[in-house]
Parts: structure tokens; sequence; C-alpha cells
């Protein structure tokens, strides 16, 4: 079994690291091909180091039938049979690697059902109104009382002068 073949049964996530090494990487480590008919599982969590659990995970992996190849203070190499279901569930929960979400032919359906709806709601919708209409000075906008045009602007209904105040200072700014 291949690393391509492996990733694709069990829906992981496919890269290639720093060397062009396809692996399956991982919160805490990696998957590789190890080259034996066996695939490796690097455990190497970021962060703050944390040797109890490097140890908890050692324990459990080597218990299910792991064999160890690298252990350090707070990181290490495990080897498993990727045909072994009991092995590959734990070596891939260990690295923490992101199974691929896999869409039903109903759920697709419905996806696309609703982004088409998403999509039609959104051309029915109105252009919006301007922010602000203000009256033109000399241009006579007023009402039949003599008034000028109420505005949405708060700006514009001033009638003490002082819009320019308000708008960032005596000269605009």
């Amino acid at each position: 079994m291949t690393i391509r073949e492996f990733a694709e049964q069990y829906r992981c996530r496919l890269k290639r690291d720093g060397c062009g090494e396809q692996i399956i990487p991982g919160k805490a480590g990696q998957i590789y091909d190890y080259g034996t008919g066996r695939f490796g599982a690097l455990f190497m969590p970021s962060g703050k180091p944390r040797p109890n659990l490097w140890g908890r995970v050692r324990r459990k992996l080597t218990a299910a039938g792991f064999q160890l190849l690298q252990n350090g203070d707070t990181e290490g190499c495990l080897l498993f049979d990727p045909t072994d279901a009991t092995q590959t569930a734990l070596a891939i929960r260990a690295v923490g690697a992101r199974r691929k979400w896999v869409l039903t032919p109903e759920r697709r359906a419905a996806q696309i059902e609703i982004l088409e709806r998403a999509r039609n709601a959104r051309k029915r919708t109105v252009s919006p109104k301007p922010l602000c209409r203000r009256p033109i000075p000399g241009q006579g906008a007023t009402d039949s009382v003599g008034e000028g045009v109420d505005s949405p602007c708060p700006l514009a209904n001033r009638s003490d002068g002082s819009e320019a105040a308000a708008v960032g200072g005596a000269n605009g700014n």
C-alpha cells in the first residue's frame, strides 16, 4: 500500500514536505511511508515541550503493536502496519491528522440549492439609497413651504451653519 492509497482510503490530506516526500500532516506530527511496507508516525507536538504527553502516547501506541523507532524527550517515531485498522486509527489520532469531509449526494444537492437561493436573493436586492442627499446651494432645492429638502444625512439638515465643524473642523479637515 502506498501513502497515496492510504490517504485516499482514510480520507486524509496528502502534501509534500520540504524534501519532496509525500506525507499526511497533522497537528502533532505526520504519517509517512517508511518503505518496507510499513508507515511511520512522527509525533512532534508544537508549543511548550510536554514529556508526559509523549510518554502517554508512546505507551498507548507500543501496547497496540507499534514498533518504537526513535525515542526523544518530548517526541518520537513509531512504525505501524497500514493494513491494520486499529493501528491506523491510533496513528491518525496520535498525529492529529484531519480527515477530509466527504459530502453525500443528497447533502451536496442541498448545499447547491442553498447557494443558488443566496445568489438569487442577492440579485433581487434593490440598490441602496445614497447616504447623503444634500441640497445644492443656489439650485432652489426647497419643498412647498420654502425650507430645505429633508435629507437622511444629519449634516444636511443643520440650520446653524455648523456643517463644516461637524464634518471635521472649520476648514473641512
